[in-house]
């Protein structure tokens, strides 16, 4: 019993003085671009999947007036219509931000315009 409280109390000090480690300032540029990668794929990862919940929430309340066990060939149609507009919709919003930001850069704004 004692030995196992020992243990698990070594085992917390040893973890947060890892934690205080200067381990996070050894990184070098090469870590933490793939690190800020990892997460800008992730968070975009999240964006899509929010998106595509938005879009089916809108499109399934605009096409399917009575839910029923299967959507008929008019909802189908509708359903698939609709999230094209949008995906398409998207792909215009996202072309035209990353143009603007590209613009940004190159004009040297240092905070990015408000786009970062």
């Amino acid at each position: 019993g004692e030995r196992a409280v020992l243990d698990s109390a070594d085992v917390a000090a040893d973890t947060s003085s890892t934690a205080r480690s200067p381990g996070v300032a050894a990184m070098d540029d090469s870590d933490i671009n793939q690190a800020k990668m990892q997460v800008q794929g992730q968070m975009a990862a999240q964006y899509i999947q929010e998106v595509m919940q938005v879009i089916t929430t809108k499109c399934f309340a605009k096409c399917v007036t009575k839910p029923g066990p299967k959507l008929d060939d008019s909802e189908k149609i509708c359903m698939a219509k609709c999230m094209d507009r949008y995906l398409d919709s998207m792909a215009i919003v996202s072309q035209t931000w990353a143009a603007r930001a590209k613009a940004q850069a190159q004009m040297g704004d240092s905070d990015g315009g408000g786009f970062m």
